[in-house]
């Protein structure tokens, strides 16, 4: 990150609020990516967050960087299951998602979206979770959606399920016909989304649904956006 986007950031922080800047680029030096397409490392970078955070906190939210929160974030770890090294919502499947997950060896019924995540870091690190998904990026594989397939692989058994409406998937939510059956249900069911997910395409590229009115009207309270 630039030393102004960091500034920007920085003065965000309000009393109960603190905003720190940890740079994983020297621990990471000997992990084997794979990429592709516009995938990179940095999406990987969640895998090493209860390696970092696991002495201090039990439990954290990983929340990706496209997404709005329109509720107390706090409800969602009374919320996720306290059994789990790690609960996520499931990710909007089509027929061939769900062919592909099933070659994995997964079932797309317990194949989450890594975007919006509670884990429990102690449990995460004492399972060894983070060595057995680095083995698995080892292998070099070609991954569809790299390290949310890796995580879900590392984690497989070991994973809770949390309300969709806590990662509101926005792209194609008015075509829910796409989607494998279990999807197309909650996808229709949901009005008001807890946390809208902002995958594939970008409200601030491009306004796909009027689910893009949540970034909108955010994007004009925040005051750093005029800076960019």
């Amino acid at each position: 990150m630039s030393e102004k986007s960091i500034r920007l950031l920085s003065a965000l922080q309000t009393d109960g609020v603190t905003i720190r800047f940890v740079d994983l680029e020297e621990s990471t030096k000997n992990f084997r990516f794979y990429t592709w397409a516009h995938y990179t490392k940095e999406s990987y970078y969640r895998l090493f967050l209860p390696k970092y955070f696991g002495e201090k906190f039990g439990k954290i939210i990983y929340l990706d960087v496209d997404l709005v929160v329109n509720c107390d974030i706090g409800e969602l770890l009374s919320e996720a299951s306290s059994s789990r090294a790690v609960c996520g919502a499931l990710n909007y499947s089509t027929a061939d998602d769900a062919e592909y997950i099933r070659s994995l060896g997964l079932s797309y019924l317990n194949y989450i979206n890594a975007g919006v995540m509670v884990i429990d870091c102690k449990r995460f690190n004492r399972m060894n979770y983070f060595g057995k998904a680095a083995e698995i990026s080892a292998e070099q594989r070609q991954f569809r959606y790299i390290d949310q397939d890796v995580l879900n692989l590392a984690l497989s058994g070991d994973i809770g399920l949390i309300a969709p409406t806590w990662n509101f998937q926005w792209n194609n939510p008015n075509h829910p016909e796409r989607f494998m059956p279990e999807v197309k249900n909650f996808v229709t069911q949901i009005t008001v989304p807890r946390i809208v997910h902002f995958t594939i395409d970008k409200p601030w590229t491009r306004m796909l649904n009027q689910y893009g009115e949540y970034y909108a009207k955010y994007a004009a309270q925040n005051p750093i956006s005029k800076h960019f």
